[in-house]
C-alpha cells in the first residue's frame, strides 16, 4: 500500500495544502482543487474540522489524501485513523516515522540541510520536506540533489505557477502549494482556475 501511495505522489507531484478557518471552507477549497485536476490533498491537522475532512475525502477514488503539520505520534495515529494515506511533519520525529513505517503510511519529514535530510531518510522517511523553499530557491534543491540524487524532496513555501516548474526541474519530487491557490480569490471558481494552472505541472 505504501509503495502505491509513493508512486501515485511521484506521478502527480503537485500537492494542494488545505488550511482554512472552518470545515466548510476547507471542504470547498479541497473540492475546487480536485475539480481543477490536483490529485494530492494535504489537510493541515491543526485546522478546524481536519479529522472530519479527512474522513470525508479519504474514500474518494482518484485522489490521495494526507495530513500535514503533524507534530507527534499521537496526532499521526489520529490522522491515520481518519484515513490519511500520508503524514507530513515540519520536523523529523523518529516516533512518527516508526509509527508510519509499521502501519504502511507514507511519511514526509521536515529537513533542510543535507545532514538533516540524510538522517531523516536513514530512519525511514519516504520524502523530506524543505520549508520555506523560497528562502533559497530552486538552485538549492539542484545543489542538494547533485550529491544526494536518491533524495526525494518535497518543496513548500512560496511555490507559485511562475516558479513551480523550476523547482520540479531542479529535482524536487513534490511541490506543495497553498497561498498561491488563493491569490485570485477564495471562492470555488477562482480556486479551481488556479488549481487547473498548477495541475499542468503534474507529470
Amino acid at each position: 500500500m505504501e509503495r502505491t501511495v509513493i508512486e501515485f505522489m511521484k506521478k502527480n507531484r503537485v500537492v494542494a495544502v488545505i488550511r482554512s478557518t472552518s470545515y466548510e471552507k476547507s471542504l470547498e477549497f479541497a473540492r475546487a482543487c480536485v475539480d481543477g485536476g490536483i490529485r494530492i490533498i494535504e489537510i493541515i491537522s491543526i485546522s478546524p474540522g481536519s479529522e472530519r475532512l479527512l474522513g470525508e475525502l479519504a474514500s474518494e477514488d482518484g485522489i490521495c489524501v494526507g495530513a500535514g503539520t503533524v507534530l507527534d505520534r499521537g496526532s499521526a495515529e489520529r490522522m491515520s485513523g481518519c484515513g490519511a494515506r500520508f503524514i507530513v511533519s515540519p520536523h523529523t520525529d523518529p516516533e512518527i516515522i516508526e509509527y508510519c513505517r509499521k502501519n504502511g503510511i507514507t511519511v514526509i519529514s521536515g529537513a533542510f540541510t543535507s545532514s538533516e535530510m540524510v538522517n531523516a531518510r536513514s530512519i525511514g522517511a519516504d520524502f523530506v520536506k524543505v520549508f520555506p523553499a523560497s528562502s533559497f530557491g530552486p538552485g538549492y534543491i539542484k545543489a542538494i540533489k547533485e550529491p544526494l540524487g536518491f533524495m526525494d524532496i518535497m518543496v513548500t513555501g512560496g511555490i507559485t505557477t511562475d516558479n513551480i516548474g523550476d523547482y520540479l526541474a531542479s529535482g524536487a519530487a513534490l511541490a506543495g502549494v497553498s497561498t498561491a491557490l488563493l491569490s485570485g480569490g477564495d471562492d470555488y471558481r477562482s480556486i479551481r482556475q488556479r488549481a487547473e494552472e498548477f495541475s499542468e505541472f503534474c507529470a
